[in-house]
C-alpha cells in the first residue's frame, strides 16, 4: 500500500541542526498515466541548509511505479522552510503510494539524526496522450507552468466559494479572471501558458511579482513563459533577476523601504567619511601645537585643571553622598516572587507575583523580566500593576508586578527571576538640584515550583496533551465530486485557545502546513493536510481530537469531518 521502504536513510550531506520535521506533497494526487508531476520535499527546523545539495532519490522508489527525475532537483527556501523540488511520472494505472522517505543529518553534537516525510498517495488514471514506455530523459522537455491553486484565503462567501471550485473543475484563464485574488491570477497565467499565450502570462507573472514578491510558482511561470517565447527548454531567468532575487521576492512596500533604506546608508556613509576627514585634519593640527611645547608641561597643566575642578565639585556638593571614585551610591532594589495560587496544576492559568522593594523617593519604569527555567512554561498575557505592598523599612515601598503563566506539563523545580529596568529620582545638596536615572538589575530568591498533572481520571483514549478552552476544527476538501480511488485533499484547520504540543500531528493526518501565532506569540491557527482515497465511502472521515479544557476542568473532544462526497461514474467506463 505505501510503496517501497527504504532499507537505509538518505543522506543530507552537509546539513547541520537539530529537531528537523519533514513533509512532502505533489502538485496534484490525480493525474493520467504518465504525467509529469511536481514532487516537494520541505525540512522545517533549526539546521544550517546553505551547503545543502539536493539528494538522489530515485533509488529509493520502486521503477515500476515512478520516474523520478534526480538531475531536475533544485533547492529552494519557503518561508520557515528548506525545499527540495523534483520531477515525477507515475507509471502505472491505480493507486500509487509515494514511499515514506527518511532522511539523514548531523546533529548539533555530531551524532546522527534521522528525520521522516510522509507517504503520498496518487491516483493515476489511463491515458493515451503519452506512451510511458517512449518516455527519454527529460532534459530537453520544455519547463512547465505551475499547476493550479485550489485553495484560497480564507473569510470568503459562499458563493464565491463555490464559484471558485467550479473553476478550478473546468479551469480556463476566462472562468480564473472573475476573482481579484493572488491564487485566481496563478491559475489565470497557467492556462494561459498551457494554451501557450506566453507574453499575456508574463504580463500577469510581472504584476503579481511587483504586489506579492517573487514566489516559486511564479519563478517557475516566468521561467515556462520564457521558454516558450526563445523555444528553448534550458532557458533561464534573466541573470538581473538571479542577482536580485532577494529584493524580488519582497512585495512593493519592501522594495521601497530596501531602496530607501540603500539611499540612507550611503548618505550616512558619506557623512561619516567627511567627518573622519575632518577629524584626521583636526588630530594633525592638534599634533602640531603638540609638539610645539613640551609634552610633560601639557600633561602637568591637564593634572592641575582636574584637580582644581574636582575639590570645587566636592566643596559645592558636600550634602551628597559618593561613592569610591566620585560617583553616587546606586538605589538598592530588592526583587521577590510567588505564586497564586501556591497549587499548581498542568493546564490551569495563574500569576507569578513579583515584589520590588525600593525607597519612597524613587520611581520604577522600562521593567524587563526573564526568568531561569521556562520549561513548559508559557506566559499567557502582559505584566499587570498591583497595588503597592508594605514594607517592614517605614522609608521603603513595595512595587507589585502580576504575570500570568501557565505551565503546559508537569514541573517539578526552583524558578529564578531576573528583573532589568530603570530606578530615576532626584537629589538636592550644596544649593543644587538634579534628577537622575540609573539602570539596575535584581534576582529573586528561588521560589519552589510544583506543577501536577493532568488528572488521569476521565482522560480518553488517544490524548496527546492539547490544552484548550474550547476548540474549534474546520474541514476543508480539494474535490467533492469524485471517482473511486481518486484521492481527496483534506485540509484541517485548528483554532485552539491553549496549547498545542510542537509535534502533535491528528490521527490520520499526513503533516502539518503552517502554525500561527497572534500578537501575544501564542498559537492561533494550526493548518494540517491528510490524504483521503475515495473508497466508495459516501463522507469523508471523521477527526475527532481529544483535548483537555482548563476552564471547565473537564476532557473534551473536537471533532470535524464527513464532508459528503458525489460518486461520478469512472473514466474507465465511459
Amino acid at each position: 500500500m505505501f510503496g517501497v521502504l527504504l532499507v537505509c536513510a538518505i543522506k543530507l550531506a552537509g546539513v547541520e541542526g537539530e529537531g528537523l520535521r519533514s513533509r512532502a506533497f505533489f502538485d496534484a494526487n490525480n493525474v493520467k498515466v504518465g504525467d509529469p508531476m511536481v514532487l516537494t520535499v520541505d525540512f522545517i527546523g533549526e539546521a544550517d541548509f546553505k551547503d545543502l545539495h539536493p539528494p538522489a532519490l530515485s533509488r529509493a522508489v520502486s521503477r515500476g511505479d515512478w520516474k523520478l527525475d534526480d538531475a531536475s532537483a533544485k533547492t529552494d527556501t519557503f518561508r520557515d522552510a528548506r525545499r527540495l523540488v523534483y520531477r515525477v511520472r507515475p507509471m502505472r494505472e491505480g493507486v500509487l503510494w509515494f514511499p515514506s522517505l527518511e532522511f539523514e543529518y548531523t546533529g548539533r553534537d555530531g551524532g546522527c539524526r534521522t528525520v521522516r516525510a510522509n507517504a503520498i498517495p496518487v491516483h493515476a488514471k489511463g491515458g493515451a496522450q503519452v506512451v510511458v514506455d517512449e518516455m527519454g530523459e527529460e532534459e530537453n522537455a520544455m519547463p512547465k507552468p505551475p499547476g493550479l491553486v485550489r485553495e484560497i484565503p480564507g473569510g470568503v462567501s459562499d458563493d464565491v466559494l463555490f464559484s471558485w471550485r467550479r473553476a478550478c473543475a473546468q479551469p480556463s484563464a476566462e472562468a480564473f479572471r472573475r476573482f481579484d485574488f493572488a491564487e485566481a491570477r496563478l491559475n489565470e497565467a497557467t492556462c494561459l501558458l498551457r494554451d501557450g499565450n506566453w507574453s499575456a502570462a508574463l504580463k500577469i507573472y510581472s504584476a503579481l511579482e511587483w504586489r506579492i514578491g517573487q514566489t516559486p510558482e511564479i519563478e517557475r511561470g516566468m521561467i515556462a513563459a520564457l521558454a516558450l517565447k526563445h523555444d528553448d527548454p534550458a532557458v533561464e531567468l534573466p541573470v538581473w533577476r538571479q542577482v536580485l532575487r532577494p529584493v524580488l521576492r519582497r512585495a512593493w512596500p519592501g522594495r521601497v523601504v530596501i531602496v530607501l533604506g540603500s539611499f540612507a546608508a550611503l548618505a550616512v556613509l558619506f557623512w561619516l567619511l567627511g567627518r573622519g576627514i575632518r577629524a584626521v585634519a583636526a588630530v594633525a593640527v592638534a599634533a602640531g601645537f603638540t609638539l610645539a611645547a613640551p609634552a610633560q608641561d601639557i600633561f602637568r597643566q591637564m593634572e592641575e585643571h582636574m584637580e582644581r575642578m574636582q575639590r570645587q565639585m566636592q566643596q559645592s556638593m558636600g550634602g551628597f553622598r559618593f561613592s569610591v571614585g566620585g560617583r553616587r551610591e546606586p538605589v538598592k532594589i530588592r526583587a521577590s516572587v510567588r505564586t497564586e495560587p501556591e497549587k499548581l496544576q498542568v493546564g490551569d492559568v495563574f500569576d507569578f507575583i513579583i515584589s520590588l522593594e525600593a525607597p519612597r523617593t524613587v520611581s520604577i519604569g522600562q521593567v524587563r523580566i526573564s526568568v531561569s527555567q521556562d520549561f513548559g512554561l508559557t506566559f499567557t498575557g502582559r505584566a499587570e500593576n498591583l497595588t503597592d505592598g508594605v514594607s517592614r523599612n517605614p522609608s521603603n515601598v513595595v512595587k507589585r508586578l502580576a504575570l500570568p503563566a501557565r505551565y503546559d506539563v508537569p514541573f517539578k523545580g526552583p524558578v529564578v527571576f531576573t528583573v532589568d529596568g530603570m530606578v530615576s529620582g532626584r537629589e538636592s545638596g550644596g544649593g543644587f538640584s538634579f534628577s537622575y536615572s540609573d539602570s539596575f538589575q535584581s534576582k529573586t530568591d528561588p521560589v519552589d515550583i510544583d506543577v501536577k498533572p493532568l488528572p488521569a481520571s476521565g482522560q480518553p483514549d488517544g490524548f496527546a496533551g492539547v490544552i484548550s478552552e474550547g476548540l474549534r476544527i474546520h474541514e476543508t476538501c480539494d474535490i467533492m465530486r469524485v471517482e473511486t480511488n481518486d484521492v481527496v485533499t483534506v485540509t484541517y484547520r485548528m483554532f485552539p485557545n491553549g496549547y498545542v504540543p510542537d509535534d502533535f500531528l491528528p490521527e490520520g493526518a499526513a503533516f502539518e502546513w503552517v502554525r500561527q501565532q497572534n500578537r501575544e506569540g501564542r498559537t492561533a491557527e494550526i493548518e494540517y493536510r491528510r490524504y483521503f482515497v475515495a473508497d466508495g465511502a459516501p463522507a469523508t472521515p471523521v477527526l475527532k481530537v481529544p483535548y483537555y479544557d482548563p476552564r471547565s476542568k473537564k476532557y473534551k473532544t473536537a471533532r470535524t469531518g464527513g464532508t459528503p462526497l458525489i460518486y461520478k461514474p469512472s473514466s474507465a467506463h465511459r
